[in-house]
């Protein structure tokens, strides 16, 4: 009795998890490298894998372990919304949606904690941001395709995982920390430029933030460049001075022509601001002149 009562309520719940997909055209991501969990958030029996989960994350005792399960939770919650996608169910993609921007949050958290304890966690906070590299590209492939509410909701993620990810990749060694930012920021700039027509004001700060990082890298390549000169008069050498003075005033120049372009960029995105606020008055303009009512004047010119 108890073997029939089972495998009934195993059948049952593949029943459940393996619903066909519907034929919905609509956005959709590439299959992913990690899987989904057992029971999709569509399923009523979804709170047995929260259960899963929380056993998963107690037998983790340290924090190390307790990032890599987030991270790992992170992905199933990304490949389950490959399946809410297809079936079109708004509940279960803002279940996923949710998963993914607070699975990851809770990793960068974890490794944040294990960096306090005196930890090393350079390779894990290399693994955990490689992973959420990919994640990001899945998502961005969502983005392409999205519009309306869902649109809104992957650009909040989006921007969710941002600040899970600099906290994550600020356990990473300083040269590869210095990297990840400057592409992460132009990333952002990128996105907000190409989705959200509301966010110049946004994307003008983080060129300014990049500026900024520019001008503080340039003068310590220089200073750098600068010294070697200097310890090449320490040995009298005429040739060796040469070229180190060459080589200073290589970096010299290109270090201005940088900074030169991130003006240039800077001053675009000043203008894009100005054209935005300029339209969104035109179009405010233009909404109360339609919006006025048409009736005859009470009042006549004699």
């Amino acid at each position: 009795m108890i073997k029939k009562t089972v495998l009934v309520f195993l059948i049952l719940i593949l029943f459940v998890v393996f619903l066909p997909m519907s034929s919905y055209a609509g956005p959709q991501i590439p299959p992913i490298a990690e899987g989904p969990g057992f029971i999709l958030p569509d399923s009523p029996l979804f709170f047995l894998d929260k259960i899963k989960q929380e056993m998963r994350l107690l037998l983790a005792f340290t924090p190390q372990n307790r990032a890599k399960i987030y991270s790992a939770i992170a992905g199933e919650r990304l490949a389950e919304l490959r399946f809410m996608l297809a079936r079109n169910n708004k509940n279960g993609i803002e279940t996923d949606l949710k998963g993914i921007t607070e699975n990851l949050e809770n990793a960068a958290n974890s490794l944040s904690d294990a960096r306090f304890r005196g930890e090393n966690v350079e390779l894990l906070s290399e693994n955990i941001n490689n992973d959420i590299k990919r994640k990001q590209d899945s998502l961005d492939i969502l983005l392409s395709q999205a519009t309306g509410e869902l649109k809104t909701m992957v650009l909040g993620v989006q921007t969710s995982v941002y600040q899970s990810k600099a906290k994550v990749v600020s356990g990473l060694p300083s040269q590869q920390l210095e990297n990840e930012t400057k592409e992460d920021l132009m990333k952002q700039i990128e996105t907000k430029i190409k989705y959200s027509f509301d966010s110049s004001a946004d994307v003008l700060t983080k060129i300014e933030t990049l500026r900024k990082q520019a001008s503080e890298s340039s003068a310590k390549t220089i200073m750098m460049r600068e010294d070697e000169v200097k310890a090449a008069a320490i040995f009298k050498n005429p040739a060796l001075i040469k070229e180190k003075q060459a080589r200073l005033e290589l970096e010299k120049k290109r270090q201005e022509k940088i900074l030169a372009a991130y003006k240039k960029l800077s001053d675009a995105a000043k203008k894009a601001k100005e054209a935005v606020a300029a339209y969104k008055n035109a179009q405010q303009e233009l909404k109360q002149l339609l919006n006025q009512s048409t009736s005859s004047p009470t009042n006549t010119q004699k």
